[in-house]
This record gives C-alpha cells, structure tokens and sequence, in this order.
C-alpha cells in the first residue's frame, strides 16, 4: 500500500515538470470535457517562439503520439479552442 502512494504522489510531483505542464500553468485556467481524442503531434505550432507551443499533457506528464486525451484547457479569457495537437477519435479506437 505504501508504494502505491509514494508512486501516485511521485507521479503528481513529475507531471508539475513536463513542458505541457509548465506552459499551462502561465497560459490557461480550468479545463472542459471535449471527449476523446488521439494526439497526433506533441507539441504543435510554436509559433515565433517556444512559449506559444500548443501540448497535449495528463497527470503523468506530456502525451506520447497514439495517446488519448478527454479534456482541454481553457484560454485566460475563457473560451475553449479546438484542439490542435489530437483528432477525434473513432468508433473503432
């Protein structure tokens, strides 16, 4: 029992590191169930510079390409944008 704590705090200490969680917590607010969807590119469209990189991110860190995601932050001004690094995904996935 006592692993599996240190492990689910470990897990909740390491996904604070990623570059997905870093950018989202200087770029966003809460977040908004878009049902699933399989991230294609990781990140995606870092514009002019690196800190406007779109990523696909969970509690264990940044999402490798084949992964699914359910939900998406929301922008500083509250509006929900489509997402840019996942497709939706079929009936057959």
């Amino acid at each position: 029992m006592k692993y599996i704590v240190l492990s689910i705090i470990s897990l909740g200490v390491l996904s604070g590191c990623s570059a997905g969680q870093i950018h989202a917590n200087h770029n966003g607010g809460g977040y908004v169930w878009v049902g699933c969807h399989v991230v294609h590119t990781n990140p995606v469209d870092c514009y002019p510079s690196p800190d406007k990189c779109a990523y696909a991110f969970g509690p264990e860190g940044d999402k490798k390409v084949g992964d699914k995601i359910y939900f998406k932050q929301v922008d500083q001004y509250g509006k929900v944008g489509v997402p840019m690094t996942s497709r939706p995904c079929r009936e057959d996935e």
